[in-house]
């Protein structure tokens, strides 16, 4: 059993206090039975009292009616159980007072502690009873041994005192003392168990298990070895000297993106205080998900105030790599990452911790296997009922939905996406590692002349990815000739895999006496069929969906290599990383894929080089031919198809067009959510865009941010369509598509990101004021500027959004020239002037929502005075809200006021969710001063 020394001094008072609620109680009631010889045992203390005789030697009827009285507690213990057996000691002695024969008088000096009266002694126990109750929280060992002996002096003095005031037999008070004595041996000498041990020592247990805790985690890993399979050396590099910000969009509680910087994620999501959180963020292959996690724990142990926000409130962190095989349960997780702790405290851990501030970090759902697969649910389960449990979980997209459905209901879910690098920190982030690389590969290459292909590439959609710039910048120090020709991510792949592959030759050269004299040929022969059996195995490692490799899965190509002479070890180093992984009985060592996305990477190769080998095979059957019995489910290979558009283009015989075709086929069966990003892998190719235009239905090509260009070329080989536009995140220039949408019908623009986030300024502007000129247009949700003059006759909703005077002075003009519009949401933001507003907004819009944004508790005039200056004039508002809004209780009720006087009308108020705002008396306000509904 763990001892601490506050929980020691602590567990001294639980002590005191048991014996007080047990062995002194029921000694204490046995004297009072002996007072009370003419109480009946089956009769209430009421009835006893109601036929006590006025003449009664007991007090009762010789004191007033408030010095009778019992407290509401104390009746319902008296009518429940007519023994008092449940009475404590304050109702015991309060029982004595009253009606206990021949004790002195209420006010009498008897009862005063410290004399050798029965009463005295009663006062003494019953103020040692106060003491334990309302004064004592620790004490030492001596101390407990003197009140321990005073009580056992105390109760036997005043057994021995009623004894002779009430006449009782010596063999009877033999019997009441031993059994007294007896009891409180037990209780004095008794193990605390877990109940108590959490009751009573719980802050000193927890203190102590966060400190040693802490002292366990400093030993984690802080670094990150970037490229270890390329450099050939350990180049341990503390995260935080080359961790560049990362933005990521989430959805706010109405389901808008929301852009966001890596610095927010731990605080993106706390609206339920009341609920543990779990962040479940996705991210693509290489998009930086471990890289992040690494940097959280780095910053949470050097004190949780560096770039990651929030951190400091956690008092601890633990993580779990999916990956890993060795782990089985929470429990195994606690014993492997706190070891000390773990050994110390062992079933306490998990109540301590529930009642901790604890982070959790999870890596990589997608790679779970069996066994870590229960670590997470284990902890989903564990501390579901933990509301200061927060749980940071990554993984690839596509494992996502399934994930979702087993998260319990009671945590509050946050969807995160990892969006990457921003486009102004490219250059620099490949810039520090080139700098890096460069002293351990023994080369020099000139930055100044590099800058402007990388400026002008970095641009570049894959390189959104961290991992894709790291290979970059691996690729400038060995290939700089190169580098401008990585138009895709397969290629920047393609560029690393033949270079892997050189400089493995290299090695064996330089190591290998026996391959310095071998034709060239037939080494290129060897390392290419080796290379071959890996690929296979990593098309192996896909279709069952994890990243770490044991022996028996080596084992073709362990045999390959022995079959061709070439070192095993050479072969595997070059494309797999060992991981030392602590397990139960010391330390293991695995092979795993430095990455997944090199992983999807290799299998492709491994298709690929099956259809050159079979010319008439399909990419279905060479995939088929290894999965065996498992039924092939398309959407598991989609980032092996994606990869095989820019594979075919290296054929020394051009692919034929059925393949090109079936590649498409197949991203149509695995649902792909972009035809642009395809189109762009496909190099633009003819044959690729024919065949995507063939699959896509009329009316449902929907255009987003990412693949401009794919798109555009797209638009121009499809016939007159109609046409959706969704633009999520931060705005790209959409030029591109300004001529390719000419001969289409754009029926919807939605411009989400301007609506929440406005700009002054954007490089939209005339995009959507073309798209404005044209009719057509059904659906536009998005940013009103001031260049705008008008409005398409043809709409059905409109959503827009206005930040400055000079923007509603052209909106509303353009607003009362429609005729017929069904719906109508008007976001404003306190910058605009009520003078700025010279008519409300049109009578002929069916339904009108306002929203009002960021409202503080300065502007609640100003917006009262916007709310009734746009109001319709003949009817009110359909809904009224304020999002993104922290008022106090008393702005609330005076931005409600100012409502009501200007005389607004509105079917729904709906305003944040937050303790202010749940005062009922703002919901009284609402109903009845705006005949409304308030909603949170």
């Amino acid at each position: 059993m763990a001892t601490w020394v506050g929980c020691k001094e602590r567990a001294y008072v639980h002590k005191i206090d048991e014996a007080l609620k047990t062995t002194v109680t029921n000694t204490l009631y046995e004297m009072l039975m002996w007072a009370m010889p003419d109480k009946l045992l089956g009769e209430s203390i009421f009835d006893y009292m109601m036929r006590l005789d006025k003449n009664s030697p007991a007090n009762y009827h010789r004191v007033n009616a408030t010095l009778r009285k019992f407290t509401k507690e104390q009746r319902e213990i008296m009518l429940s159980d007519f023994t008092l057996r449940k009475a404590d000691i304050t109702l015991l002695f309060k029982l004595f007072k009253l009606f206990a024969h021949d004790v002195a008088a209420f006010d009498d000096d008897k009862w005063k502690s410290g004399g050798a009266h029965l009463e005295s002694l009663i006062t003494s126990i019953k103020n040692i009873r106060n003491v334990i109750a309302h004064e004592s929280c620790t004490m030492n060992y001596t101390v407990f041994n003197e009140m321990a002996n005073k009580l056992r002096v105390l109760l036997t003095e005043a057994l021995k005192a009623a004894k002779e005031k009430y006449g009782r037999s010596d063999v009877e008070l033999q019997k009441k003392t031993k059994e007294m004595e007896d009891g409180l041996y037990e209780v004095f000498q008794q193990v605390l168990g877990k109940e108590e041990l959490l009751s009573y020592c719980h802050q000193d247990i927890k203190n102590n298990l966060i400190t040693e805790a802490n002292n366990d985690l400093q030993a984690a890993s802080v670094f990150i070895n970037p490229l270890h399979f390329l450099l050939e050396s350990d180049v341990e590099v503390i995260v935080q000297q080359l961790f560049s910000k990362m933005l990521f969009r989430k959805k706010d509680q109405k389901g808008r993106d929301i852009i966001l910087d890596s610095s927010q994620i731990v605080n993106v999501s706390k609206h339920d205080t009341y609920r543990p959180q779990l962040l479940l963020t996705e991210g693509e292959a290489g998009s930086g998900k471990s890289t992040l996690l690494t940097m959280i724990t780095h910053e949470w142990l050097e004190g949780g105030h560096g770039q990651i926000k929030g951190l400091d409130k956690y008092h601890l962190i633990l993580r779990v790599q999916c990956r890993d095989r060795h782990l089985n349960s929470l429990d195994d997780l606690l014993r492997n990452a706190l070891p000390l702790v773990y050994c110390k405290n062992r079933n306490l851990m998990l109540p301590i911790l529930k009642g901790c501030n604890i982070l959790f970090l999870i890596d990589g759902q997608d790679e779970a296997n069996p066994h870590s697969w229960k670590v997470v649910q284990d902890i989903l389960n564990a501390f579901k009922d933990a509301s200061s449990s927060t749980i940071l979980l990554t993984s690839r997209p596509e494992a996502i939905p399934n994930f979702r459905s087993t998260i319990p209901t009671e945590y509050q879910v946050t969807g995160i996406k990892l969006l990457g690098i921003d486009k102004k920190d490219r250059q620099n982030f490949v810039t520090n590692y080139i700098i890096l690389f460069q002293d351990h590969a023994g080369k020099t290459v000139d930055l100044n002349k590099l800058q402007q292909t990388i400026e002008s590439i970095c641009g570049r959609d894959h390189f959104n990815v961290p991992l894709n710039l790291v290979f970059l910048a691996w690729q400038c120090i060995h290939d700089p000739n190169s580098v401008s020709e990585t138009e895709s991510q397969t290629q920047l792949y393609f560029w690393a895999h033949k270079l892997i592959v050189q400089k493995l030759k290299e090695r064996l050269l330089n190591k290998k006496p026996e391959f310095a004299i071998m034709d060239k040929m037939e080494l290129t022969r060897r390392v290419k069929e080796c290379m071959e059996a890996l690929c296979q195995c990593m098309l192996q490692a896909v279709i069952n969906k994890h990243v770490v490799f044991i022996d028996h899965e080596l084992r073709h190509v362990i045999t390959t290599c022995d079959r061709t002479g070439i070192p095993c070890q050479e072969v595997l180093s070059a494309f797999l990383t060992i991981k030392v992984i602590k397990a139960p009985l010391g330390e293991d060592h695995q092979y795993t894929t430095p990455h997944k996305g090199l992983q999807d990477y290799l299998a492709a190769v491994y298709v690929d080089s099956k259809l050159k080998q079979q010319p008439h095979s399909t990419i279905k059957e060479v995939i088929k031919g290894e999965l065996g019995p498992i039924p092939m489910e398309v959407k598991d290979f989609t980032y092996i198809v994606l990869h095989l558009f820019g594979l075919l283009k290296h054929h020394l015989k051009p692919a034929p067009n059925r393949l090109h075709e079936e590649v498409v086929q197949l991203l149509h069966e695995a649902k792909i959510d972009s035809w642009g990003k395809v189109v762009e892998l496909a190099e633009y190719n003819t044959e690729v865009i024919t065949a995507i235009t063939r699959l896509i239905p009329r009316g449902e090509l929907m255009l987003v941010k990412d693949h401009v260009k794919g798109h555009s070329a797209l638009l121009s080989h499809l016939m007159p369509t109609e046409v959706k536009v969704k633009i999520p995140g931060l705005v790209p220039d959409l030029s591109p598509l300004m001529g390719a949408l000419t001969h289409h019908n754009v029926t919807s623009v939605d411009v989400l990101h301007n609506i929440w986030n406005p700009q002054p300024t954007t490089t939209l502007d005339p995009f959507l004021q073309a798209l404005m000129s044209r009719d057509g247009l059904e659906i536009f949700s998005g940013q009103w500027h001031k260049s705008m003059t008008r409005l398409p006759s043809t709409l059905e909703y409109l959503g827009i959004s206005v930040t400055e005077d000079e923007q509603v002075q052209t909106l509303m003009p353009a607003l009362h020239s429609l005729t017929h519009l069904p719906y109508l949401d008007v976001h404003v933001r306190p910058t605009v002037t009520p003078a700025a507003i010279t008519t409300n907004l049109p009578d002929t819009v069916a339904r009108v929502n306002l929203y009002l944004v960021d409202l503080t508790e300065g502007e609640i005039t100003r917006a009262c005075q916007l709310v009734d200056k746009l109001k319709p004039k003949s009817k009110g508002y359909n809904v009224l809200e304020f999002y993104e809004t922290r008022l106090p209780k008393e702005g609330w009720k005076l931005l409600l006021e100012g409502l009501i006087q200007l005389g607004v009308r509105v079917e729904a108020l709906i305003v944040p969710r937050d303790p202010n705002t749940e005062d009922p008396e703002l919901e009284t306000l609402t109903r009845e001063g705006l005949g409304s509904r308030l909603l949170r």
